[in-house]
């Protein structure tokens, strides 16, 4: 199934779009359809042989009127075993600034989500939740988003995934309220420094509402001259951290509550 026709008139009101185990699929979305989709929530589910989602285009094919489209509002990709990349294309002529909600889960071949010029736009993100991406390396490809709006992360079962956030990212995370990272084996850092980055001026962080914090097998919550505070955390659970000691002087909290017992957001 493709979201493809001549005329792109009734897609400028569309506002859902579900494509549900589908055999051979082509993209659903080419770019010369992109620019009448505004706001769309769009679930992908079950498609085995899909590798792309959105199909850019080339840069010559965009007019300056069709530059920073609001896409997406929510996105929600699943079971989508040869998926290898969300956006093919140049991302620069689309905007994420409608996107609230974004969900993978089991995107066998995804290495990484964002790039850095669609990193940019995600000022209404609330909600990033990604589970069994096994390849997944990167959230964002080298340079630091934004995410003034974000209250819930959530990433599991992404065993090569080493670091999730740039430090240069937490002073940008005033509504973080829950965190849960659990199962990713590989994990080192949370929050990482990226080389030539002054960290002295993050050494200390607040995470203002931050309520409920969840940490299985990974080392530190961010390189060691970091520090974050949290004054409004109410439920700690750490798993298989062989330091916790480190762990728990780098939140700057004592033990609130702890368990072996993991419960998913």
């Amino acid at each position: 199934m493709a979201v493809h026709g001549q005329q792109n008139g009734f897609l400028q009101r569309l506002e859902y779009v579900q494509v549900r185990d589908c055999g051979d699929v082509r993209p659903p979305f080419p770019a010369k359809l992109l620019p009448a989709l505004k706001n769309l929530s769009v679930n992908i589910y079950g498609c085995k042989s899909l590798e792309e989602v959105f199909e850019l285009g080339e840069s010559d094919e965009w007019s300056s009127e069709e530059e920073e489209l609001p896409l997406l509002s929510s996105l929600t990709l699943s079971r989508l075993p040869e998926l290898k990349c969300i956006w093919k294309g140049p991302t620069r002529h689309v905007s994420l600034q409608s996107l609230a909600r974004l969900y993978l889960n089991s995107l066998d071949k995804l290495t990484f989500i964002f790039t850095p010029s669609l990193a940019q736009s995600l000022p209404k993100l609330e909600r990033l939740d990604i589970r069994n991406c096994g390849e997944l390396k990167h959230i964002i490809r080298e340079e630091s988003p934004c995410f003034p709006q974000l209250k819930n992360i959530n990433i599991s079962y992404c065993d090569k995934l080493e670091y999730v956030f740039p430090v240069s990212v937490s002073p940008s995370l005033p509504n973080l309220e829950e965190m849960g990272i659990f199962e990713a084996h590989n994990l080192k850092q949370i929050f990482y420094s990226v080389e030539g980055e002054a960290l002295t001026r993050y050494a200390i962080i607040k995470f203002p509402k931050l309520r409920r914090l969840s940490l299985s097998n990974g080392s530190f919550f961010g390189p060691k001259n970091f520090a974050a505070q949290l004054p409004s955390l109410q439920i700690l659970q750490i798993d298989g951290h062989k330091e916790s000691g480190n762990l728990f002087a780098q939140l700057q909290v004592r033990p609130l509550y702890f368990s072996n017992n993991f419960f998913p957001f």
